[in-house]
């Protein structure tokens, strides 16, 4: 493919093209710093223009400014009479005067109105005079008190840069201002001829630069064509060509480049050369390899058949261990199922244990509590059979009661008898009598009553003696069977602990037999896996001898290769020219 690219021309084109950007943005950057600079070197100007004025006024006439029906004065003078004119012509001459010498514009303002100008109205040649200053100027200069710098105003048409100073009465009130401006046309010259100036200067040193770096280019190009051509006949395979000695005796980079070049030629060749001796080495090698090859497959295959037939016999003892371990396995499981079922019957035989030993602690506490009410019902029974004979005996009184109440009502009817014999002497005893005769019939109504509730009492209480002694009958036979029961208990106590004995002898030697499971378990393991390590080492071995004759296969194969690649490496080394 052809290449018509020069990378050195594109190099100085990108060059170029950076000094044209660079040019560009220096020039916008000074046009901008000489703009700056211009209007604060026209600030400083105007603003000693205006103090000068201000200071000149202030010395020439002492006193405050004024202004009235149309007449300038200063400290109350308004003409000078030497030279016969009023103060306002005096100082337009003045005015008039530094503008021929300065070409600036000056305005003296009382208050906002302008009363002495230099700037004419626009298209007459009358003094633009009676008009009003900007808003922006009174606010900042007659109500700020201080200085003000306007760009770009506008005044009777025209583009102004001007500065305002406030005028100061003796006691320091603002009495007007001092303008003093120029056009804002003399700014803008002297922008166009900066950018002029600089414009030219940034083409001349941009074609300067540009005719260097073409000639810069013719010379480099050459050098580079040169180089070019002796690498396009290395890349054809000719090893012969010779660096031109110009180049070599270059002490720049190019120099560096042809002297680097020359030593790839050089060592192409030693190593091409060495590239065909050795290509036939391994030609003669792969023949070699191939016969050795064949060998050690033709002995791998008699060491694999030997190998196959210890791993059948490894393959075979681990079936038979394994089947051991299974039987030994299953044992094992029985001893467990054991060990669990005994260890179940020993936790039953504790809770039998545990209940057994609650059954003779609650019968224990049963037999006191029987014994307790057999003496509380003995002690009832005495009590009842006490009140018993009690009512006995008030049944007695009672009767007694009743025979003295006949008795007496007896006495109390004999008496009322001898008290109606006595007549009126015994009426009082009379009243007696038959008071004694009324609590005689009470005595006796109450003792029959008495006699009544006693007789039930009697009736009741000997009924309650019956019971209690059927009750103390049952409560001697409960205490009986209580008795039975607890020679029972301590029977079946007994049989607990030996079924707990019993159980403990058994879980011992189930352990005993579960150890030794264990060992026997871990003994056959191992052989287990010996044998199956045995197994898989013969299966490995097969697998690595089947590897190694695949190994010997695959040598043999590449030997073949390796010997074509040899005839390739001689053929691809012809497109080579060293000699």
């Amino acid at each position: 493919m052809e290449r018509k690219g020069r990378i050195v021309r594109k190099i100085v084109m990108i060059a170029i093209a950076a000094l044209v950007v660079t040019s560009v943005l220096l020039t916008i950057v000074g046009v901008i710093r000489i703009q700056s600079s211009t209007v604060s070197q026209i600030e400083h100007m105007l603003m000693v223009a205006a103090y000068q004025m201000d200071d000149e006024l202030s010395n020439e006439y002492d006193g405050d400014w004024a202004y009235e029906g149309g007449v300038l004065s200063k400290g109350g003078v308004s003409a000078n009479e030497d030279k016969g004119i009023s103060l306002a012509d005096e100082l337009t001459e003045q005015f008039d005067s530094l503008k021929e010498k300065t070409n600036l514009e000056y305005t003296l303002f009382i208050g906002d109105t302008r009363i002495l100008t230099t700037v004419m109205k626009q298209g007459t040649s009358d003094r633009a005079v009676g008009t009003q200053a900007s808003d922006a100027v009174v606010a900042a200069v007659l109500k700020g008190g201080q200085n003000y710098l306007a760009e770009n105003i506008n005044i009777e048409g025209s583009k102004y840069y001007g500065y305002y100073v406030p005028t100061r009465n003796s006691d320091d009130s603002i009495a007007g201002m001092i303008f003093v401006g120029t056009k804002a046309s003399v700014v803008s010259e002297a922008l166009r001829n900066a950018i002029f100036i600089m414009g030219g200067i940034a083409l001349f040193v941009l074609i300067i630069v540009t005719v260097l770096a073409l000639f810069i280019e013719r010379r480099v190009g050459h050098v580079m064509d040169e180089l070019t051509a002796t690498l396009q006949e290395v890349g054809k395979g000719n090893l012969t060509v010779d660096m031109n000695e110009t180049l070599l005796a270059r002490t720049d980079d190019l120099g560096t480049i042809a002297a680097s070049t020359e030593d790839l030629i050089k060592e192409l060749r030693q190593a091409i050369g060495k590239s065909v001796q050795l290509a036939g080495n391994v030609s003669s090698s792969g023949e070699h390899l191939s016969e050795s090859s064949g060998q050690a497959t033709e002995a791998s295959g008699q060491v694999s058949l030997a190998v196959e037939d210890i791993s059948k016999g490894a393959v075979s003892q681990a079936e038979s261990i394994q089947t051991a371990v299974s039987d030994t396995t299953d044992i094992g499981n029985s001893i467990d199922d054991i060990n669990v079922s005994v260890d179940e019957l020993s936790r039953h035989a504790d809770e039998m244990k545990e209940s057994c030993s609650s059954a003779m602690s609650a019968l224990n506490q049963l037999i006191e509590q029987n014994a307790h009410v057999v003496e509380s019902v003995k002690l009832i029974d005495e009590q009842i059979r006490e009140t018993n004979t009690a009512v006995k005996d008030i049944a007695e009184a009672s009767s007694m009661i009743t025979a003295i109440s006949s008795q007496t009502n007896l006495l109390s009817l004999n008496a009322s008898i001898e008290a109606a014999r006595a007549g009126e002497s015994g009426r009082g005893f009379a009243v007696v009598a038959t008071e004694i005769g009324q609590l005689a019939d009470q005595s006796g109504d109450a003792a029959v009553k008495i006699n009544e509730i006693v007789t039930n009492l009697v009736a009741k209480s000997e009924k309650s003696v019956q019971e209690l002694a059927a009750l103390t009958e049952d409560f001697r036979k409960q205490s009986e069977q209580l008795d039975a029961t607890k020679e029972d208990m301590y029977q079946m106590d007994g049989g607990v602990q030996s079924v707990f004995t019993s159980t403990e002898n058994i879980t011992t030697r189930v352990q005993t037999l579960n150890h030794a499971k264990e060992s026997l378990s871990g003994i056959i393991e191992d052989l287990s896996a010996i044998s199956e390590e045995n197994a898989a080492s013969s299966e490995q071995t097969t697998a690595s001898v089947q590897e190694l004759n695949a190994t010997f296969a695959m040598i043999n194969e590449s030997a073949g290769d390796l010997k074509d690649l040899a005839s390739q490496l001689n053929t691809e080394m012809e497109f080579f020219t060293i000699q």
